[in-house]
């Protein structure tokens, strides 16, 4: 993408400078989204994990003292 991104403004403004200036702003946004996609990733799974245990809390009959529908049969 970076490669991509410095011919065509190199072949649109012929400057060595603004190609430079533009590759390493291009770098520096590619690495925060980077970031902050393994960032939603982390809260994400995070979200997951709770709702997990949520479930089986909910899932459990031990606590009222009823039968689960395995048992019941």
């Amino acid at each position: 993408m970076l490669c991509s991104t410095a011919l065509t403004v190199y072949f649109a403004s012929y400057s060595i400078g603004t190609v430079v200036v533009t590759t390493l702003a291009c770098s520096l946004l590619l690495q925060l989204a980077y970031f902050a996609s393994v960032l939603f990733l982390i809260w994400r799974s995070g979200f997951a994990r709770e709702a997990g245990q949520r479930a089986e809390h909910f899932g459990s009959c031990e606590d009222v003292g009823c039968q689960s529908p395995d048992q019941m049969r």
